[in-house]
């Protein structure tokens, strides 16, 4: 309990210093990470899980308008990790993620604005591992907390906007795809166009996970992070919709949520995978 609190107080810490120092903070880890791939025993593997997610608004006067909720997505790719110290971890992991938010009106009951929104992802958790044991039969296992930085590439997305002004205009409903710093004048009535995109951003990751290993140089993970995102979605322009002139859906938003994964790992060194086993011909004889 003691080490939790302790992690925890020190997450936030982080937190506040990550605000500041975005771009150093993202770099130590980069260059740790590097530093001691060469040298380290690597494990590998596929990794895919549910997550949840949803945007925080910096605008006031949207926020008091809107109301935003949570959407359920999935991410899929490919896990890495080694270790660097006797029990200090470097995890990462190449991911497509699908996140995205509901928006409803505190004014226009039928308004709904439902976005799915695509990325590619490198989170960088640096972990501290401890191990654990499992009832009367003192069976070991490995849990960790770990923290450090998430890059994402925006890709794209593809929604539904629905409300009153739409119904005036003889539309039930519009189902977009969002484009990126087009002028206003060529946008499609199908689109939203994001006028000032970020799409490489930078978020802090929180996460806890356990470690099985059912054989020699593998493990099986199962992880759940929290990511804060620190980059705004856009810079001042917001999401343009041709179809009306009453809603621009505001860029000045961060990405967050919860995701759980499972990622199984091997070693990628051939040679350690061997180890143990004989190099004996064992043709039968003639």
């Amino acid at each position: 309990m003691r080490i939790c609190c302790n992690f925890f107080a020190y997450f936030a810490m982080l937190v506040k210093f990550f605000n500041r120092v975005k771009i150093k903070f993202l770099l130590f880890f980069v260059l740790l990470a590097f530093s001691e791939l060469s040298l380290a025993q690597i494990l590998v593997g596929p990794t895919l899980g549910p997550q949840i997610s949803w945007t925080s608004f910096d605008d006031k006067d949207f926020r008091d308008s809107y109301t935003v909720k949570p959407v359920v997505g999935f991410h899929a790719g490919v896990n890495l990790s080694f270790r660097v110290r006797k029990r200090f971890f470097l995890h990462s992991a190449l991911l497509y993620s699908l996140k995205g938010k509901i928006i409803t009106s505190d004014t226009d009951p039928t308004f709904q604005n439902k976005v799915n929104y695509s990325f590619i992802e490198l989170p960088l958790l640096y972990t501290y591992e401890m191990k654990g044991k499992v009832g009367a039969s003192n069976r070991e296992f490995k849990w960790y907390l770990g923290a450090g930085p998430n890059i994402s590439y925006w890709l794209g997305g593809r929604g539904t906007l629905q409300g009153s002004q739409l119904n005036e205009a003889h539309l039930e409903k519009v189902n977009y795809k969002v484009v990126f710093n087009k002028d206003n004048d060529y946008v499609q009535e199908d689109q939203m166009n994001v006028e000032e995109a970020n799409r490489f951003q930078l978020g802090l990751n929180l996460s806890a996970g356990i470690v099985f290993e059912p054989a020699r140089n593998q493990k099986v993970m199962l992880t759940l992070r929290y990511e804060q995102g620190h980059t705004f979605l856009g810079k001042n322009g917001g999401g343009y919709f041709p179809v009306t002139n009453e809603y621009t859906d505001t860029m000045r938003a961060r990405n967050n949520g919860f995701r759980l994964s499972l990622a199984y790992l091997f070693d990628l060194r051939t040679e350690e995978r061997k180890k143990g086993k004989s190099t004996i011909d064992r043709k039968k004889p003639k």
